[in-house]
């Protein structure tokens, strides 16, 4: 989107009105739900209207920010355009003057999300301008006309949002095995579909499947593992059609609607107010049509865990599970190789063992799950006890600039200077109609305008103090940062795995590898001659080895033609120095893939402890330190309230 650099001719003052000693420079925001999307609605038809509308009014059209696919409640920072365009209005000099758009209804259906960025644009003298009904805010008429908007929007919102819940509430009390929406669990169908009256009933080809299940486990006693193999090998596919896998057959088969016969609506993940009470209504028990006895559900919940090969307590802890993102953009899992070397632990991306039998591994880089921890731990720490870095990683949390702090306040000072100015007006009015009549209703009549007014004045009121207030818990938080870094330097260094997953899951870790393991060990196997000469204590010889050495060694070794064995030893020497794959020593050496076997060979009948003795006396160089892990973006954010008062978790949301 192209700028220009004019500066405004007008006052920053929001009850001023601009000048117009030249054309406003417009830019129109767009907003369509996903919701209106599948209607058929999209942003080019709204286009149409804010461009008629900014050619109508001889403004210039600067350019044009939309978002599509997101709600009307959401605020601006959660918006990605709007954000952008509020970012762009900050700039010096400003590049627009007013915001277009086609109704109301795209700048937000609440209150909170409508006023929020609007008042932003309006403290720094950028205006916003509706379309429908032909209204902005550069006049004070313009101005009341939006708030009247903003308290529409709220109400329709809420009333839309109490009708839905309260309905389905309803349906879910009166209606025997009600279907609630969504997909349907598994073994169940939907009757009586897109009817008030849907609900939900036994889909006897997928009863059929979760009878066989049960017969494969308990009848047989095989896992879910081989149950998976068994089924996909006689052709039977899930609900998808697509083959079966572990975790999937796990979840449809073990839910609650299959083993117990019911399902909770309204659960653990209601939404509830500050006293922990539902805000929609009450937990129900919807009771379903059993495909399994409760003898049979509970047989099947025992064997399930009688033939799981580990319990989870039995299992490599690995704190960084789900939180390193793939270059195939899937996550890595921990895993033991043990069978390898005692004590081997990876990262093993999930695309490399796939869960569907027939996908291809993606051949991303295992990473040696020691080197990963111990740099992310140290990267963390590092962070952690440092203020300043914390306080850049908790810019979110620790909310506005003191520059909207301020605005905030002036914000506070004016309205209550309208306020005032309404209830003298009030007043006023209430003196000269009951000079003229007694009556009561003459009074209410005269002053109904001025109070609806005046209401929406002290809505405002409060809610830009409760966002100030929110504001100044900016000072806590510095606090809390400071207390957060003391204890980071403290009690970081000692902690255990699972206390490091609890501080990892607070500070909503990511880490996104960006190339494989630099070294090319794709599948994460150890350098066997690296192993050899660490464990043996010695340095590699720095050089090929001289004529003279050669001759030394020469005798200890099988004689090989054309200068094979000479070269493999070479490569060897050459692959211990560098800590480079067989690939690329072959191709560096002029070796062949014969050198990797003369090592296997010479190091299992100590041929190889006998040259390197014989050349005791070259010159050597220490290992190399092998390059572990891949380059990697490491991010996070975090709330120090919740890493030092529990409490405060619910109270801030964090994640």
């Amino acid at each position: 989107m192209s700028h220009v650099s004019t500066a405004l001719p007008f006052s920053a003052d929001p009850g001023s009105t601009p000048s117009n000693t030249r054309a406003l420079r417009a830019v129109d925001y767009l907003r369509v739900s996903t919701e209106e999307q599948k209607k058929g609605y999209g942003v080019a038809r709204q286009s149409r209207k804010t461009t008629r509308h900014i050619a109508h009014k001889q403004w210039q059209h600067i350019g044009t920010y939309k978002d599509e696919g997101v709600s009307g409640s959401l605020e601006a920072a959660d918006r990605g355009d709007l954000k952008r365009l509020m970012e762009d209005a900050q700039k010096n000099p400003r590049p627009f003057d007013i915001v277009v758009v086609p109704d109301g209804r795209v700048i937000g259906r609440k209150g909170r999300a409508f006023w929020r960025w609007v008042w932003a644009l309006e403290d720094i003298g950028v205006y916003v301008a509706v379309v429908a009904d032909d209204y902005d805010n550069t006049t004070s008429d313009g101005r009341k006309k939006m708030r009247r908007d903003a308290d529409y929007a709220e109400t329709e919102w809420e009333t839309i949002r109490d009708r839905t819940q309260g309905g389905l509430q309803e349906k879910a009390e009166l209606t025997p095995a009600a279907h609630i929406g969504g997909r349907p669990p598994y073994g169940y169908r939907i009757a009586n579909k897109g009817t008030p009256g849907s609900y939900l009933m036994i889909d006897e080809a997928e009863a059929n499947i979760i009878r066989y299940v049960y017969g494969l486990v308990v009848g047989e006693g095989l896992n879910l593992r081989k149950t998976t193999i068994r089924l996909n090998a006689e052709g039977i596919t899930a609900r998808s059609g697509r083959a079966w896998t572990r975790d999937n057959l796990r979840d449809r088969i073990m839910s609650s609607p299959v083993l117990d016969g019911s399902f909770l609506f309204r659960g653990k993940h209601a939404k509830t107010d500050g006293n922990g009470t539902p805000v929609w209504g009450d937990s129900v028990e919807i009771e379903l049509p059993r495909i399994l006895t409760p003898e049979e559900s509970a047989e099947l919940r025992r064997k399930v865990a009688e033939t799981a090969k580990h319990s989870s307590g039995q299992r490599e802890f690995y704190p960084l599970t789900g939180r390193i993102i793939s270059l195939c953009r899937k996550t890595y899992t921990g895993i033991s190789r043990a069978a390898e070397r005692e004590g081997a632990r990876y990262y093993r991306c999930a695309g490399n063992a796939p869960k569907d039998l027939g996908e291809k591994s993606c051949g991303c880089s295992y990473i040696d799950a020691d080197a990963l921890e111990g740099h992310v731990w140290q990267k963390v720490m590092e962070i952690a006890s440092d203020s300043t870095k914390l306080q850049e990683l908790a810019a979110e949390w620790i909310g506005t600039a003191d520059g909207d702090k301020s605005a905030l306040a002036d914000r506070i000072a004016n309205l209550d200077q309208q306020v005032e100015g309404m209830n003298a007006s009030i007043t006023a009015v209430i003196v000269a109609t009951a000079k003229q009549s007694a009556s009561a209703e003459a009074i209410e009549a005269a002053t109904a305008a001025l109070n609806e007014e005046l209401q929406q004045l002290q809505n405002l009121r409060s809610e830009a103090a409760e966002w100030l207030m929110e504001i100044e818990e900016s000072d806590q938080y510095a606090k809390d940062l400071r207390a957060l870094a003391s204890m980071a330097r403290k009690s970081f260094p000692d902690m255990e795995p699972q206390q490091q997953a609890a501080i990892l899951s607070l500070l909503e870790l990511k880490i996104t590898v960006t190339g494989p393991v630099p070294d090319g060990r794709r599948g994460g196997v150890p350098c066997t001659v690296r192993a050899w000469y660490a464990s043996a204590g010695l340095d590699v010889p720095a050089a090929s080895l001289s004529d003279g050495d050669w001759a030394k060694v020469a005798p200890l070794l099988p004689k090989g033609r054309m200068g094979t064995v000479r070269r493999s030893v070479d490569a060897i020497f050459y692959k211990a120095r560098t800590g480079k794959p067989w690939p690329a020593v072959i191709k560096e050496t002029g070796a062949t893939i014969q050198a990797s076997k003369h090592f296997n060979a010479w190091t299992s009948d100590d041929t190889w402890d006998r040259v390197n003795a014989a050349l005791a006396h070259v010159a050597r160089v220490p290992l190399p330190e092998p390059e572990l892990l891949p380059p990697m973006i490491i991010e996070g954010r975090v709330d120090p309230s919740a890493m030092l008062h529990p409490e405060g978790r619910s109270r801030r949301g964090c994640r």
